[in-house]
Parts: C-alpha cells; structure tokens; sequence
C-alpha cells in the first residue's frame, strides 16, 4: 500500500505551493487535489448559508469520485481526476491537498499522515486577494478591470458574511487531528524542509 500525506489549511496557506514542493523532493511521488472534485464552490452563497446554519458537516458536502479515487491511489491503482481528464499514476506518497483532513468520512480514514499549514487567516487573505489582483493586472480586454473588481467586491462581501467563519470551523476541526503543523508564514522552502523530514521520519 502507498502512503497518503495530506496536507490541510485555509484558502491562501500555502497547501499547493507545499503539495507541489513535496511531490517534487519526495521524487516517488503524486498529487491529488480536492478541488478537482469538490462542488461547493460552484453553489451560491445562500445555500453554503444553509448549509453552515445547519452545522456544516463535511459529509453533506458532494465530491463524488474523490474518496474511490484515493482508495485506489494508495492500493497502487491510477485514476483519472475529473476536472481535466488527466491520468494519476500512483507513487509511494499520495500527496492529497484537502480541506477537510481526517473530518471527512470519506477520506480521512485513508490519510496515514496529516499536515495542517498553520496561515492566520490575515495573511491567508491577504495572499488570495494579490493572487486575484495580480490576475486581473494580466487581463488586457476591454473592461476586464472593471469585471474583476465587480467579482472581488462579491468575494469580499460573502467572506465578511459566511467564509471567514467556516474558515475557523475547518481550523477547530482539522488542525487538532494533524499529525504535523507547518508555519504557512515561513518560505516555502522552510515548509517544505520541515514536513519533508516528518514524512521521510513517519513513513520511510
């Protein structure tokens, strides 16, 4: 059986740039990402509303084919991840960017090491919000600045409203359950380092 490392924290923690930099020093080694198959995102905010009101249980939440593809990956079978048809092949280490952890029925009980990616959620925003401006500094069309910022005001507004508070509802429920916490306020390379140790350490 290969070994999944997940790796948890909020939206603009660094997960990605972590994930990414682990697959590429563990060497044997894949990622697979939540975000290819989650759908709540794509809701609108009145029902991820509803939703917190009525608890926000992790289970509700549809990503259909995510935990089967997991499975699979860590018995040492490929799959294809559905938002752009490409083939996973497995490895050694299943590097699984999540944002549920062990809180999660599905996959949590295939996650043999968990990594929470400690951002404060001030940083976290900040670096979501210089990611969107540096986008939208890329746009060249004709009032695309005006859309971008039209879309920004909606972001900001919803997580006023309801993401910043789901965002300290993942903190409670996951980070306690990790099995390593990363600074997400170090350099890349520090995190890297750091949970390239506990790995190598905790699943040689």
């Amino acid at each position: 059986m290969n070994h999944v490392v997940a790796v948890a924290g909020p939206p603009g923690g660094g997960k990605t740039s972590l994930v990414q930099g682990l697959v590429a020093r563990l060497g044997d080694a894949c990622a697979i990402h939540m975000d290819s198959y989650e759908r709540m995102t794509r809701e609108p905010i009145g029902s991820v509303a509803r939703w917190a009101e009525r608890g926000a249980d992790f289970d509700e939440l549809e990503v259909p084919l995510l935990g089967e593809h997991l499975r699979r990956l860590k018995g040492g079978e490929p799959v294809v991840e559905p938002a752009g048809g490409t083939t996973i092949a497995p490895r050694k280490y299943v590097v699984f960017e999540t944002q549920f952890g062990r809180a999660h029925r599905a996959t949590g009980p295939l996650i043999d090491l968990l990594i929470w990616v400690d951002t404060p959620l001030d940083v976290a925003l900040a670096r979501r919000l210089k990611a969107l401006c540096a986008e939208a500094l890329r746009e060249d069309r004709d009032g695309a600045a005006r859309e971008r910022l039209a879309w920004l005001d909606g972001y900001l507004a919803n997580y006023l409203a309801i993401v910043r508070r789901l965002l300290l509802v993942q903190s409670a429920r996951v980070r306690p359950q990790a099995d390593v916490v990363v600074d997400g306020g170090v350099e890349i390379e520090d995190m890297v380092r750091l949970a390239l140790g506990q790995i190598v350490q905790r699943l040689p």
